[in-house]
This record gives C-alpha cells, sequence and structure tokens, in this order.
C-alpha cells in the first residue's frame, strides 16, 4: 500500500474531485467525504482536521443544511453574513443610537421578522438568529438565554435538525411526541 496523502492534500484532492457540475466546493456528507476520510485514516476525525485547516487558511468552510461545504481558498464564496441580515431585519439600521431591547423584547420582534413563508417560528441557526443575538448583545449566549425564557413560560423551544425553533407562545404549535405520530399514522383509518 502506498504511504498515505498528508490530510491537507487529501482533502484538497477530496474537494476537486467529488464536485459536482459547476459548483466549486463539496458537502462533507452528501458527498461521501466524511466516510472516505474515516476509511482512508480510521480513527482520525474529519471535522477536527478540516477545522485545523480552515484555520490555517488552507481551505474554507461554509456551513449549511446538514453539514458544510468545503471549499479550496481561492474559489470560496464570499460568507453571507445571516447574522447581519437578520439583525437589520430585527431592530433596523442604526441600532447602535438606540436604547437596548431586552432579551424577550429582541426576540419577541426576532420572531416575526425571520420566520419564512407560513411558518410561525424560525429556526435560531438557519434564520441567523443566532449571530443576530451574540452581535447584538456583545457574544452573549442565545442557547442560554432563550432556555431561561422558555423555562419561564415566556418563550417556546422546539428541538429540530441542525439547532431548535422558536415560537411566541402564543403562536407555538402543540407538543406533539415521535410515539405520539406513530400511534396516529399506525390508527388513522
Amino acid at each position: 500500500m502506498s504511504e498515505k496523502l498528508s490530510y491537507e492534500e487529501f482533502i484538497k484532492k477530496a474537494i476537486v474531485k467529488l464536485r459536482k457540475d459547476s459548483y466549486k466546493g463539496i458537502h462533507t456528507v452528501y458527498s461521501g467525504f466524511n466516510q472516505a476520510f474515516k476509511k482512508h485514516y480510521g480513527d482520525v476525525d474529519p471535522i477536527q482536521a478540516t477545522n485545523e485547516l480552515a484555520a490555517q487558511g488552507k481551505i474554507v468552510i461554509r456551513p449549511v443544511r446538514g453539514g458544510v461545504m468545503l471549499y479550496l481558498p481561492e474559489e470560496a464564496p464570499a460568507a453571507a453574513n445571516k447574522g447581519d441580515e437578520a439583525l437589520a431585519a430585527i431592530v433596523g439600521q442604526g441600532y447602535d443610537d438606540a436604547p437596548k431591547l431586552s432579551y424577550e423584547e429582541f426576540i419577541r420582534k426576532a420572531i416575526p421578522a425571520l420566520r419564512k413563508d407560513n411558518y410561525k417560528g424560525i429556526h435560531t441557526v438557519y434564520s441567523g438568529f443566532n449571530q443576530a443575538f451574540k452581535k447584538y448583545y456583545n457574544n452573549e449566549d442565545p442557547i442560554k438565554v432563550t432556555n431561561d425564557l422558555a423555562a419561564q413560560g415566556r418563550l417556546v423551544v422546539r428541538p429540530v435538525r441542525g439547532g431548535v425553533m422558536l415560537y411566541l407562545p402564543e403562536e407555538a404549535p402543540l407538543a406533539q411526541t415521535k410515539g405520539d405520530e406513530a400511534l396516529d399514522k399506525i390508527l388513522e383509518p
């Protein structure tokens, strides 16, 4: 068997050889990259290896639904700053001069400002809420704050893939467990 490639060589080759059509990057899960990396290197964590190379500027990582995209630095798209867009939608431009909103006021404005289509809630990651919250409150933890407000009944938090959904209490859908859903399906006529 030949010598193993360095992580950098392996990852850069993977980006070039696994990308599809006109895409410049690869999705670490859907392309098969994570599985190939683990098969080639054994117990080495592909997340740790890619994060180290990204920190060194050798590759670029962009979060996406279901994982991350990997790019060569010279081909990476500009980073969209969802947090800045979300913050502008919540509090408007020039928010630095206005009095600071309370956590609850911020969230009560964020949910209607950031929700899509017919949804009543917002996904904390995909909507840009977490980034906006951290920027507005100088890196305070949105998870702790939203969990505290939920414990007080002033917010509803529901876990979903990739984060949580936030709802105003008066708009939250009824909680239903997977067991309830399964039973409903089994017993429906």
